[in-house]
Order: structure tokens, then C-alpha cells, then sequence
């Protein structure tokens, strides 16, 4: 596997933007209003564990649906991807399923945006990643320019210093519309690109959750002592295992990687999720 190199990481890290812009487009609006009122049941979060949107703001629920606290900045940043801001240095994005049952939300650390370069031939995404292959996108952190490309097989990643410097590093496809890359030192990105095929958001990432619309059944149950794992993760490892079983490989692949990112010294937590994910591609 080729990594994105620590050089090419430092010029990208540390942008710190996590107050991302709402969108006004007809196809965010409506994502806002078809969401409006669904209750999530977040799986394998830390404290959030049930999130909703009232059609004004999102409230972090208890488990009787009460309101716990409402979260007092948030942005629709696309269709089907919103933004709760938690400080300076830390935000969430949540990705959701064209069919609003599933939610992927991740904790970040740090944007950059790019836009698609001028004159570059853009189109709505609508197959992914063949609709974005050759365009290339223009961005940049404090001064320091920089290019993304995905030319069909790999993401091609540019940062101007004293000279362009380009790498190119192994991508696969974590959600819609997003390519997951890892950098050294278990460095790990997001890079999401918009529905309508002229923005790209490349997100520093901590962490990455799952989650589904309330109402939608609960299947795998292994207990902590079984997988190995920590109640949360061992959570988030059923919710996987649920999505697998469902038909959904690749959002139940992007939580085992997860899972073996937060267990890489835990061997015998990694045999498990080998033996447990037997169907997942590495």
C-alpha cells in the first residue's frame, strides 16, 4: 500500500477550518427537510448517543427522546452531510445514506477546501469515483497551494513549497462520495466531494462512528468478552456486522478498518475481526 508521506501530511494538516460554510443549494435544503425529526441511534460514540434535528437545530437526546442539549452551531455543508462544530480544534461530520437509514458521523480535526479548478469540466457525482476521475481540484492551506486529482486509481496529491511536490497514494471508497487515504504514522484522511461535482473537503480524521435511524432492528450481539474489544467498540463492531448482513460492505468495511486502527497493538482483537469480517476486503 502506498502511503501519503509525513512531508506531503504536515502541508495539509493543522488548517484548522471546522467552521464550514451552510449551503443554500435546492439538494441541501431538502436533505435539511428530509431529515427533519428522524432520531439516530449512534453507535459506538463515546457520549452522543441519540441525535436529531427539529428543523432549526440539533439536539443531542436522551434515551426517552427528551433533549439533553442543543448544539449551538451546525452547517449543512452538502446534500447529505451536515456539520455539528464541538470547539477550535474539533468538529463532526455525518454522512448519511441516500436512503436516510444509515449514519456515518467521524470526529475531525482539521479542512481544507478545494474547489474544481477553473475550466475543468465538472458534472453532478452520481457514479463514484468515475465521475470525478481527471478533475482537479485547487485548494489551500495558509499559503501554501495545493492539488488533488484522482486519475482512476490513485489520489494524486500536490502541495506547492519552493516547488510542486506530488505524491500519489492508495485510496479506497469510505462512504458516498468519499475516498479514505492513510498517511505515515497511522495518519488517516477523508476526502469528500460534492454532489454536484465543484467542491472537495479534505478532512483530518480522529475517528469514525456508525449509526441508523431509530427503528431499524439490532441484530448482531456479541458481548466485549467475545470480541475482544471495548463495549463501544465492540458496539460499533455489531452495527458493522448488522451492515455487512444488510447488503452494505462498504460502510461495514470502513468501521473494521476503523476498528483495527484503534486495536493495532491488540492482536488478539485483530484475529477477530479477521475471523468476524472473513467477507470484507483488507
Amino acid at each position: 500500500m502506498r502511503l501519503l508521506q509525513r512531508s506531503l501530511i504536515l502541508c495539509l494538516l493543522g488548517a484548522g477550518l471546522l467552521h464550514s460554510q451552510e449551503k443554500t443549494w435546492p439538494e441541501v435544503e431538502q436533505f435539511s427537510k428530509n431529515i427533519t425529526n428522524i432520531t439516530w441511534d449512534l453507535r459506538g460514540t463515546n457520549s452522543l448517543k441519540h441525535l436529531r434535528f427539529d428543523g432549526t437545530s440539533f439536539h443531542a437526546l436522551a434515551p426517552t427522546g427528551q433533549s439533553r442539549s442543543q448544539f449551538r452551531e451546525h452547517a449543512f455543508v452538502d446534500a447529505g452531510v451536515f456539520q455539528l462544530t464541538f470547539g477550535e480544534s474539533r468538529a463532526g461530520w455525518y454522512f448519511v445514506s441516500d436512503d436516510l437509514q444509515t449514519i456515518t458521523p467521524i470526529n475531525i480535526s482539521g479542512i481544507v477546501e478545494f474547489k474544481a479548478q477553473a475550466g475543468t469540466a465538472t458534472k453532478p457525482v452520481k457514479n463514484f469515483p468515475q465521475d470525478i476521475v481527471n478533475v482537479v481540484w485547487e485548494g489551500r492551506n495558509g499559503e501554501t497551494p495545493l492539488k488533488l486529482r484522482w486519475n482512476g486509481t490513485d489520489l494524486e496529491v500536490g502541495a506547492k513549497t519552493s516547488a510542486w511536490h506530488v505524491e500519489k497514494a492508495d485510496a479506497v471508497v469510505a462512504n458516498r462520495r468519499v475516498l479514505e487515504i492513510q498517511g505515515e504514522n497511522h495518519a488517516v484522511v477523508w476526502v469528500a466531494f460534492s454532489q454536484d461535482g465543484t467542491e472537495a473537503w479534505w478532512l483530518t480524521l480522529q475517528d469514525v462512528f456508525g449509526g441508523h435511524a431509530q427503528g431499524v432492528q439490532r441484530i448482531s450481539n456479541l458481548t466485549p468478552r467475545a470480541t475482544g474489544l471495548s463495549a463501544q467498540q465492540t458496539d460499533l463492531a455489531n452495527h458493522a456486522d448488522d451492515l455487512l448482513k444488510a447488503g452494505d460492505p462498504m460502510r461495514a468495511a470502513t468501521l473494521v478498518r476503523e476498528l483495527g486502527r484503534k486495536n493495532r497493538r491488540n492482536e488478539a482483537a485483530l484475529r477477530g475481526l479477521g475471523d468476524r469480517f472473513k467477507p470484507l476486503k483488507p
